[in-house]
């Protein structure tokens, strides 16, 4: 079984949003593992969107290892099978990986309270 580890940045493939049998190969940031799956954020090199609050700029991208300044997408957090993991890139700073994982909390926390009305 692969060891990975929250904090760590890694090169998946990660499903199509519209037909989850279909992925593109991009990286994503670790906030979580257990046994089988990984809980993974979407990274992408375009610039946070001012219509997503919970885009979240790398600050430290080049010290993760990223090709390019990168933006980790809350919104696309998703549950991934440890076989979707392809190689390790680097580590998130702390600083990246606090920012984040708040930013993920505060996420979850609007989710509830959409589902609550």
């Amino acid at each position: 079984m692969k060891e990975i580890y929250e904090g760590e940045v890694w090169f998946v493939e990660f499903p199509f949003d519209d037909d989850p049998t279909k992925f593109s190969n991009r990286p994503v940031v670790v906030l979580d593992t257990d046994n089988l799956n990984v809980l993974s954020v979407k990274v992408t090199k375009h610039d946070a969107r001012e219509e997503d609050d919970y885009d979240t700029p790398v600050i430290y991208w080049k010290e993760a290892k990223l090709h390019f300044a990168s933006t980790a997408r809350i919104s696309k957090v998703i549950n991934l099978n440890r076989n979707n993991f392809i190689h390790k890139i680097g580590d998130l700073d702390k600083k990246d990986l606090d920012k984040i994982a708040d930013a993920y909390i505060c996420f979850m926390d609007g989710v509830k309270n959409q589902n609550k009305k």
